[in-house]
């Protein structure tokens, strides 16, 4: 199974320290995409929160979170997620996902309203998209209002710039997810917590 992306990630890597959001089309080599999401179909997901966190972000869909030994015990996603840890690694060495968080959205769901990761995820949050595609926007406020847009769809990859990039203490970018526009959505998400921290999405 490859250990290796389709793309080189040095110049989003810049984007995402510049910017706060980086997008990079083609990431997740075809193969292991497939891979991924046969190994993820069996599993028992849980219906996401309607309403949460202080700032009540808004969200439809159903989520896994696998952590530990419950990501290598899973060969594609763990394949997978070291992948995404070498390509980054020669740029930022300190970045260690230790969770991989599995959301997925059906069709003509909401998706996920504005809001910041939280702060314990430390450099970087890492979004792959396995199947479908939605809209992924960088708001420059709680409202909503659009800075930039993308289109996550099959094998990209989105880039938040967390807490410790490049040497900025927060940094964190105000993002939205649409809702899938034609068939089931699913992403893959990497992050990096450090122990016993329990502090809650900004």
């Amino acid at each position: 199974m490859t250990d290796s992306l389709a793309r080189d990630l040095g110049p989003a890597l810049h984007r995402v320290a510049r910017d706060g959001v980086a997008h990079e089309p083609g990431v997740i080599p075809e193969a292991l995409r497939r891979d991924v999401l046969a190994e993820l179909d069996a599993e028992r997901y849980v219906a996401l929160p309607a309403v949460e966190g202080p700032h009540r972000v808004r969200q439809e869909g159903e989520h896994l979170v696998l952590v530990g030994d419950e990501i290598t015990s899973r060969p594609a996603v763990h394949a997978l997620h070291r992948a995404v840890v070498a390509a980054i690694a020669p740029q930022v060495p300190e970045w260690q996902p230790d969770e991989v968080t599995v959301q997925r959205y059906a069709p003509g769901s909401s998706g996920i309203s504005t809001h910041l990761d939280g702060r314990r995820h430390r450099y970087l949050v890492a979004i792959l998209t396995l199947e479908g595609a939605a809209t992924l926007r960088h708001c420059t406020d709680r409202e909503g209002t659009t800075a930039q847009a993308w289109d996550a769809d099959a094998g990209s990859l989105v880039l938040l710039r967390g807490p410790g990039l490049d040497g900025i203490s927060d940094g964190r970018p105000l993002h939205a997810v649409d809702g899938p526009r034609e068939r089931r959505r699913t992403s893959l998400t990497l992050r990096a917590t450090p122990p016993r921290d329990v502090t809650s999405r900004g």
